[in-house]
């Protein structure tokens, strides 16, 4: 018998590459288009090493809701994510984006943001 594994690597980095294709293929059955350009988003920034400055798998947490929240549904997702991450590096806390290290997740999401844009 198989087990699947429901846990995100360790990585911090990796953790939220399989969360963003997590994402994506949880979104409704009728997004065929959006799950394949997350997949493929997913696959820039790894490419890319954009999300490299994450340290923990809280924080990348985080940062694969951000993206894919960001990604998928605001009108300037290069925008949002760079404002997202200022808003980190200024000191603003949300209560659900509590982090950490937040320049870490502030440089992941200007990374994300700088793929995105080049894509």
């Amino acid at each position: 018998m198989t087990t699947t594994a429901n846990t995100p690597p360790a990585n911090p980095e990796s953790a939220a590459l399989d969360l963003l294709v997590r994402i994506a293929e949880a979104l409704p059955g009728g997004a065929p288009a959006m799950r394949a350009a997350l997949q493929q988003f997913a696959g820039a920034l790894e490419l890319d090493s954009a999300l490299a400055s994450l340290t923990t798998v809280a924080d990348a947490r985080l940062a694969a809701a951000a993206i894919a929240e960001a990604a998928c549904t605001a009108d300037d997702p290069v925008g949002a994510l760079r404002i997202r991450a200022a808003a980190m590096r200024a000191g603003c806390r949300l209560s659900e984006f509590n982090s950490d290290n937040p320049h870490g997740l502030a440089q992941a999401l200007d990374g994300a943001a700088t793929v995105l844009d080049v894509m």
